[in-house]
């Protein structure tokens, strides 16, 4: 019995040594590939990292894949017999990618899991005047068209400029037309070539006399050729600073009590006309100011509404809705309102209905 058992473990042996001879086996040339130092510029760059089958049976690779998307691997699709060699590609994007990366591929295959990596550092491309300034007129390039100031606090001023260069192979004059009286510009007169400046713009919210939204516009001239397609737009709300108030102030304030600010005229024909009463009264202390009334949608019409509104007294907003140009169908615009009140400076009356 004892020698059955010993004659069993000995065929066990032999097949597992036979099993084991007969596995595939991958052995790559090297597993790391170092780039080195290269520039942006390069884009895409590959290395082949090379295999040979050292087993006894076809190595098949059955997925190969990278631990992120800017590198892009290939390989041998076909099985590799024995003693035959296979590659493995890996493609790295430095576009966009500039520093230095480190990245691992991955290959599966029957012969187990091996780990490639690949390294290198990305030089930053010099970036192009085009790039950095990208809006060109006739030849001064601008790295923005517009000018974002946000919120300006009645009665200050607020500032901001916009990066100028002479792209053009001659020297430039430079000058302004369009700017309302309440911007006032500063800029250089004349750009030598390549030679960089600014456009700074200040808006004065107390010579504006508006409140809320503004959208001012001006054009460069440039070499006394007015580029009129490409207008700077000035963003700016015109607001009060409440939080300044005291106690007292609060307390001595205006209150404006106004009605339903979501109204629903039901519906209306096109090519009509229809007027809509806003009551608004003032339930403070001090006078009532509606220092402004806009609508979003050129068919309201704010025809008309009390600029001041003593305590106690109560006025009417008189919206005109004109429906010439109208589609029929759901119908909806925004009127807001600014005032003094500090607890509803700013309010949004939907005015909706059906157009039929």
């Amino acid at each position: 019995m004892k020698r059955l058992f010993v004659l069993f473990i000995a065929v066990i042996a032999g097949l597992a040594t036979a099993m084991a001879q007969d596995l595939p086996e991958i052995k790559f040339t090297t597993t790391v590939h170092d780039f080195g130092t290269f520039p942006e510029e390069a884009g895409k760059v590959t290395c082949t990292f090379e295999f040979v089958n050292t087993g006894k049976v076809d190595v098949i690779l059955q997925n190969v894949r990278a631990s992120c998307g800017c590198t892009t691997p290939n390989w041998t699709k076909t099985p590799v017999k024995p003693g035959e060699k296979g590659v493995v590609e890996a493609t790295y994007n430095a576009s966009g990618r500039p520093g230095a990366f480190n990245k691992t591929v991955t290959v599966t295959s029957n012969a187990g899991e091996h780990k490639l990596t690949i390294k290198g550092n990305v030089t930053p491309k010099t970036p192009k005047v085009e790039d950095q300034y990208p809006f060109d007129l006739n030849g001064l390039r601008l790295k923005n068209q517009q000018i974002y100031l946000h919120n300006v606090e009645y009665p200050t001023s607020r500032s901001e400029s916009i990066e100028i260069v002479n792209n053009s192979k001659k020297p430039m004059t430079l000058s302004i037309k369009g700017a309302p009286s309440y911007l006032t510009l500063k800029y250089p007169s004349s750009l030598k070539v390549d030679e960089k400046g600014t456009i700074e713009v200040t808006f004065d919210s107390r010579a504006a006399k508006i409140w809320g939204v503004v959208n001012p516009e001006f054009t460069i001239v440039v070499n006394d050729k007015p580029v009129d397609d490409k207008k700077i737009t000035v963003f700016a709300n015109v607001v009060e600073n409440f939080a300044s108030m005291s106690a007292e102030q609060k307390a001595n304030a205006p209150v404006l009590n106004i009605g339903n600010t979501v109204i629903n005229f039901g519906s209306m024909r096109t090519k009509a006309k229809q007027t809509i009463k806003i009551p608004a009264g003032n339930d403070g202390k001090g006078d009532l100011l509606i220092r402004r009334a806009s609508s979003d949608n050129p068919a309201i019409t704010v025809s008309d509404f009390p600029k001041v509104t003593k305590q106690g007294k109560k006025g009417e907003i008189k919206l005109e809705i004109n429906t010439e140009n109208v589609k029929k169908g759901p119908f909806s615009g925004q009127v807001t309102l600014i005032t003094n009140d500090p607890n509803k400076s700013v309010i949004p009356i939907i005015i909706e209905g059906e157009i039929k």
